[in-house]
């Protein structure tokens, strides 16, 4: 049995054939060791497969510097669906994250992780687009919102060693202050930012609960520090209203061309 198949995961290289296919399922099997290297990539991996429903990983075909990760239901039932062209994001490759200083996140085992979480929270059951605001209006949703969180906190993981930098929103890989990088500090981002890890926590305790334990001593984790002490979490939450309003301003600002 080889490693994917281990955690249910399928490589389907669709739209390509011979040589060209037998080196993307070869590069699609060796990327998610490097990711269960690391107590956050196994604890990710672990998650998938507790909800025994089939994942496939494809080619990304749409050209641009990305990758997608969610579920489709498939005869009655969720499947797990990475689109996901591992060369893109090489060393030599379009997207490496070497060609540019704003590559926070952009390495090609995060970009990975971070369409994995899509994966683990539509074959969970929860994965549910909603809106996001203030401090938090560069995460594009609140899905977005919950993979830049866990992939930071894979990227803090102490045993991670290869890895770019903890990311800012989703929209664009630029690094996350580092005010907002300190132990509880991630909760001034926004007001929203303490219920939307409280909604993570509550939809997806067992990941939640390995994540503050067996990842505790990551420099960055957000949701060990929800465990650690949730009034505090909250109240520096409540308390980010003047970010959410500088934010607010500068949205109508760009808005109106000022």
């Amino acid at each position: 049995m080889d490693f994917l198949t281990r955690y249910n995961i399928a490589i389907n290289p669709t739209g390509l054939a011979g040589a060209a296919a037998a080196a993307y399922t070869h590069k699609v099997n060796e990327h998610p060791t490097w990711i269960y290297r690391t107590t956050s990539g196994q604890i990710l991996l672990a998650a998938i497969k507790f909800h025994g429903r089939p994942v496939v990983i494809q080619p990304y075909t749409a050209g641009d510097c990305n990758a997608t990760g969610g579920w489709q239901m498939v005869g009655g039932g969720r499947q797990g669906i990475v689109r996901y062209s591992p060369t893109t994001f090489s060393l030599h490759g379009a997207c490496s994250a070497t060609k540019s200083v704003n590559n926070r996140g952009l390495y090609w085992d995060e970009i990975l992780f971070h369409e994995l979480v899509h994966v683990f929270r539509g074959v969970s059951g929860k994965f549910s687009q909603q809106p996001v605001f203030g401090g938090l209006n560069k995460y594009t949703d609140t899905e977005e919102f919950y993979a830049v969180l866990l992939t930071n906190i894979y990227i803090s993981d102490r045993t991670n060693k290869i890895k770019s930098g903890l990311r800012r929103d989703h929209k664009g890989f630029h690094a996350l202050e580092p005010k907002l990088a300190e132990p509880w500090g991630f909760f001034t981002s926004g007001t929203q930012t303490f219920g939307l890890i409280r909604t993570f926590v509550t939809d997806n305790p067992g990941i939640s609960v390995r994540l503050a334990n067996d990842v505790a001593t990551a420099p960055f984790n957000p949701i060990a520090d929800y465990y650690a002490d949730r009034d505090r979490a909250e109240k520096l939450s409540r308390a980010a209203v003047p970010r959410d309003m500088k934010a607010i301003m500068s949205s109508m600002a760009s808005a109106l061309g000022f």
